[in-house]
């Protein structure tokens, strides 16, 4: 079953902890840990369908496994249900081409965001991490970002210069430079 953000506060009576996403771009290890820390992060979900950089060891999948929990932070990989198109990095390369609509409505995907939704219930501030620092370049904002805004869920996307950018903020923008 497949729940929507107004689903789970009718049966729950619990309005979901806030969602954050950030990449970690070009900050290294030590500089992500810190974005994380300074937000009070606990759990850090990976949501890259290709869960390695060829530019940063420390953020390849086998390498987060161990790490990440070392520092204090629950690691969870869910690039297999929240990474768009499955072991490929198209979506960050080259977005335009792909159409997001199949996407949207996979069964992977939808599964991917209800277990993200209740997630959210149970006191823990969780991250989506990807490689790309600005959201609205990325999967975290056009895929998932707009996918939980359409089930009342604004997420907080930490940008590049580390402050909060409001996923309605990005698909008002977004519309507006349609025009």
């Amino acid at each position: 079953m497949v729940l929507f953000h107004n689903d789970f506060v009718a049966m729950t009576g619990k309005i979901p902890d806030v969602i954050y996403t950030a990449g970690y771009g070009n900050r290294g290890f030590d500089g992500f840990i810190e974005l994380m820390r300074s937000f009070q992060i606990t759990h850090i979900v990976d949501v890259r369908s290709v869960p390695s950089s060829s530019y940063w060891e420390d953020f390849r999948r086998e390498n987060l496994i161990d790490s990440i929990p070392k520092v204090g932070f629950k690691y969870v990989y869910m690039g297999d249900k929240l990474g768009g198109v499955q072991d490929s990095p198209v979506l960050c390369k080259d977005p335009e081409s792909v159409d997001l609509a199949p996407l949207f409505v996979s069964e992977d995907f939808l599964l991917g965001l209800t277990t993200l939704i209740n997630a959210a219930q149970h006191n823990r501030k969780i991250c989506l991490m990807s490689g790309c620092k600005r959201p609205h370049q990325c999967h975290r904002s056009r895929l998932i970002g707009a996918a939980l805004l359409n089930r009342g869920i604004d997420l907080e996307h930490i940008d590049a210069d580390d402050t909060i950018l409001l996923q309605s903020k990005i698909d008002r923008f977004e519309q507006a430079s349609l025009f």
